[in-house]
């Protein structure tokens, strides 16, 4: 199971649902499954929640599972997992573009002005290599 750390700089919106049932997900999942978040509160593990993108993109929305949560300094490190191949899919390229547009922010930090589509073909070439393979 692989989770990718989503960029702080672009906030997810999280929020708790109560209704929400996932199928049993074997722990030997291999490849891409969910990503890590720096939250300001805690979650609990086995908690659905919802999940909005408005940054990257206004219609993005999914639902996953909280798989643990750590105190990490004044913030709380969680693990949600997307145990519905769709979602799962999904949250891999909007993934895919949160760090694409990540590394557009840091370049421009570093006083680089690139596009979004020059900052993808780096970030491409650098690092998709070594992003986590979405396994059925």
């Amino acid at each position: 199971m692989e989770f990718v750390a989503h960029p702080k700089d672009l906030p997810l919106d999280i929020e708790i649902i109560e209704d929400q049932s996932f199928p049993t997900v074997s722990t030997d999942r291999n490849g891409f499954v969910g990503i890590t978040y720096l939250a300001s509160s805690p979650f609990k593990a086995g908690t659905s929640v919802k999940i909005t993108l408005e940054e990257i993109d206004p219609h993005f929305c999914v639902t996953g599972r909280i798989v643990w949560c750590d105190n990490e300094r004044d913030e709380y490190r969680i693990a949600i997992e997307f145990p519905n191949k769709e979602d799962c899919y999904c949250v891999r390229m909007v993934e895919q573009l949160s760090q694409i547009e990540h590394y557009r922010r840091q370049a421009k930090f570093q006083g680089r002005r690139l596009n979004y589509n020059e900052a993808a073909a780096e970030w491409i070439q650098q690092f998709a290599a070594s992003f986590p393979a979405f396994t059925v």
